[in-house]
This record gives C-alpha cells, structure tokens and sequence, in this order.
C-alpha cells in the first residue's frame, strides 16, 4: 500500500470516527497493527498517559504502537479508549500518522 492509499484510509477515519474496530480495522489493514507494541514504550508498566506525550516527535512506527497501545488500554479499562477520543488524543496520532507520511 502506497502512503498516498494510508493517508486516504487514515483521513477518512478522522473524519468519520468510529468506535474502537474502526481503529483496530484501520491499522489491520494499513498493515501495522503491533503486537509488539510494549517493545516501543519506555513504562513498565505501560503509563499511556506517559507514552502519549511522546507523540508530539513520534515517528510512523511509534505512531501505530501508541495506538495500538491505547487500543489494548481499554481492554483492560473499559471505556479509556472513547475518553481518549473525545478528549482528541486519538485525532492527535491519527494526524501525526498522516504528517509521517507526508515527509
């Protein structure tokens, strides 16, 4: 997939949110979905609040494990990831995402 397709698939999610599949949806098929995700996280445990405020000068890669990582927070604490999306940290990765790709 080119960066000109994930761009156009990570758009068309900040602008039509979704609940939490679309999110898990989005990174399947943009083909990084991390399972790896606490081997880009500095915390143990992992402190999203913590992680989040690397976002800022994340890379691509740390983009998709940070919301893979929040993604996986609301597993284990239901309703974080829709708190993170009103409060618009998960818009914030997504446009990060988008700027990565762009370079």
């Amino acid at each position: 997939m080119t960066n000109k397709e994930k761009i156009k698939k990570i758009q068309a999610v900040i602008d039509y949110s979704g609940r939490e599949r679309t999110y898990y949806s989005l990174l399947e098929d943009l083909g990084d979905l991390k399972s790896n995700y606490a081997d880009y996280m500095t915390t143990k445990p992992i402190n999203c609040n913590e992680e989040l405020q690397r976002e800022a000068n994340a890379d691509y890669e740390l983009c998709t494990a940070l919301l893979t990582a929040i993604l996986r927070e609301n597993h284990f604490s239901n309703d974080s990831f829709e708190h993170r999306q009103r409060a618009g940290q998960v818009d914030e990765i997504l446009k990060r995402l988008v700027a990565e790709l762009n370079k």
